[in-house]
């Protein structure tokens, strides 16, 4: 398969979630009684899928149809625009933000039907993939515009399950609305390189959370092991996604993009626990718990893409048994520990390192036997 190159704006669209994942994580760190309040959490974990879906409805255009004409740099200018005031509606207070949000997110998916119903138009003989791309995103359109509608009648209990039920349809009808999809017209190697792009941002978010440990006037240990937890993290999905899969492949890539959501959600979780150990009245069992929870989906979400291994590479029994017992072992020396903060950190970096080097071992098998 030739593979598509990621073109300048693609990277400059990617900055403005760079912004987005920022303001995310500005949603749970501030614990109320020691701990993130279950509805503060809710409302991340949907605000988190909204956005996600948000990026990977434009990406998913780009990576079938985008050849970058002057129309699609103009409507792509306007989805920019939307996702910024859409990154400016997340805040605590969901009164004040559901109306821009709800808004800014409709406009975002009009962008996109926008460029799919052009592409329906021009080239009928292969808007298959299009038109079902437009019947998702009508129903999901639809259920934004009846979160407007319960805001204007004054109902806005209902407004938050309204766009968890837009972020179960953009989910789930891809699975259901089939229709003509010709697989071919997906690039897999430009697909992962967008989730490694998007994934680095999210990374990077991490590199800039946990700047505030680096302290040049109090010099401890727990800075550097912080920063080799998140290396090795970063370690593990480069070895996993960019070298033991195989990219030059004819996918429909729905295990790719869901594995995606749960890795970008897992980083950012850490980086909010990084946030969070420092407040000293914090539930040292909620962090402990909240640290092993987000590893444990990290490498859950990155193991799943296993079926996408090159030829004579697999994830069998050997390599659950290993997982889950490194899960088990980091599991437990983060909560025996978890009332210390270097025995809460040393836990992590074991999970962390622990997998790192069983998937440099596998890449190392993969590679001596090519």
């Amino acid at each position: 398969m030739k593979a598509k190159k990621v073109e300048l704006i693609e990277l400059f669209y990617d900055l403005i979630y760079v912004y987005a994942i920022s303001r995310l994580t500005a949603l749970i760190e501030e614990p109320h009684n020691g701990m993130i309040a279950p509805y503060d959490f809710f409302k991340y974990l949907i605000m988190a899928f909204v956005i996600l879906q948000a990026w990977l409805y434009l990406t998913n255009y780009v990576n079938r149809y985008g050849h970058w004409r002057w129309w699609e740099y103009g409507v792509t200018a306007v989805n920019m625009i939307a996702a910024i005031y859409l990154s400016n509606t997340i805040s605590d207070d969901w009164e004040q933000m559901y109306i821009p949000f709800n808004i800014a997110m409709f406009v975002m998916l009009l962008c996109v039907a926008v460029m799919y119903l052009i592409q329906t138009v021009s080239d009928k003989e292969n808007a298959g993939a299009a038109k079902n791309s437009l019947t998702i995103l009508s129903f999901v359109g639809l259920t934004y515009i009846a979160a407007f509608a319960a805001m204007l009648f004054g109902a806005a209990n209902f407004v938050i399950w309204l766009d968890v039920a837009a972020v179960l349809l953009g989910a789930f009808l891809p699975f259901f609305i089939r229709g003509k999809f010709d697989k071919g017209i997906i690039n897999f190697p430009h697909l992962v390189e967008r989730f490694e792009l998007l994934t680095i941002i999210t990374f990077g978010e991490s590199i800039v959370g946990m700047t505030g440990y680096f302290d040049v006037r109090n010099f401890t240990m727990i800075p550097v092991i912080i920063f080799l937890i998140v290396i090795l993290l970063f370690g593990s999905y480069v070895t996993q996604i960019h070298y033991l899969c195989d990219h030059h492949r004819n996918e429909r890539a729905l295990k790719l993009m869901f594995s995606h959501y749960f890795i970008v959600i897992a980083v950012n979780l850490i980086t909010v626990n990084l946030h969070l150990i420092q407040d000293s009245e914090i539930n040292h069992l909620f962090v402990s718990v909240l640290m092993i929870a987000a590893i444990i989906i990290f490498y859950t979400a990155i193991y799943s893409d296993s079926s996408y291994y090159k030829d004579g590479v697999r994830f069998g029994k050997a390599d659950i048994s290993v997982t889950i017992g490194i899960a088990l072992t980091g599991a437990a020396l983060i909560m025996l520990f978890r009332d210390n903060l270097y025995g809460l950190l040393i836990g992590a970096l074991f999970m962390a390192a622990a997998n790192f080097l069983w998937l440099i071992r596998k890449y190392r098998i993969t590679k001596c036997a090519a």
